[in-house]
């Protein structure tokens, strides 16, 4: 996650509910700032890959099974 830019130690601390959103299908769901950032770090690489630009694709699936794992509403609300 450090190299995506992720803070997971300051959000993992968080106990707060956030409201995601699935941008294609809609549907939402609460889930914690952690996997709130996945989910959009997930769709800014997938919009980086559509655009022809080189990414890591290892990073965009770490990102994908953290969420399944992290918060399966999450996952199947906006990443499946």
């Amino acid at each position: 996650m450090d190299r995506l830019g992720i803070d997971y130690l300051t959000l993992g601390k968080s106990t707060e509910k956030v409201e995601v959103f699935n941008r294609f299908g809609g549907g939402s769901c609460q889930t914690t700032p952690l996997v709130a950032r996945c989910i959009s770090k997930i769709y800014a690489l997938n919009d980086a890959y559509d655009s022809g630009k080189n990414i890591n694709v290892a990073d965009f699936d770490r990102l994908r099974y953290f969420v399944l794992e992290a918060d399966k509403e999450a996952y199947y609300t906006c990443i499946d």
